[in-house]
């Protein structure tokens, strides 16, 4: 027996149950076929991970239903250039997030510089720099 994928399944099945319907409802009318989906909650949030267009998306959502924001995992290939060329000069680009708000797009990007240093960048959709730590 694969008892790995029983507990996986049993743990998902927990955490899907305690997620409120009205958020479940939600998320199903605002996207269309996700795969894979799986629920998890934090502290203040619930979040939907699941894939579309082969990308990771995470849904965040508020324990009252509203939605707050869209995580997509991006390729390293489709950073817009304004994000790339603002972070280059920080260190390699290990990986990027672009996050949709209601109203305004940001990107959090992992770089590693020379000494292998890792930073979270926070970008708003020209290319500034809204905050940088070590992570």
């Amino acid at each position: 027996m694969d008892f790995k994928n029983l507990f996986r399944k049993i743990f998902n099945d927990s955490q899907e149950s305690v997620t409120p319907q009205t958020i479940i409802d939600t998320f199903n009318n605002q996207f269309d076929s996700p795969l894979n989906t799986e629920w998890h909650k934090t502290d203040q949030f619930y979040e939907a991970i699941f894939y579309k267009n082969e990308l990771e998306h995470i849904a965040v959502y508020r324990a009252n239903g509203t939605y707050v924001c869209l995580k997509i995992n991006l390729q390293l290939e489709s950073i817009p250039d304004a994000i790339y060329q603002a972070t280059k000069s920080h260190g390699e680009v290990m990986n990027a997030i672009k996050i949709n708000y209601a109203d305004l797009q940001n990107f959090e990007i992992i770089v590693r510089d020379q000494n292998l240093i890792r930073y979270s960048l926070l970008l708003d959709a020209q290319g500034e720099i809204l905050d940088k730590k070590i992570v």
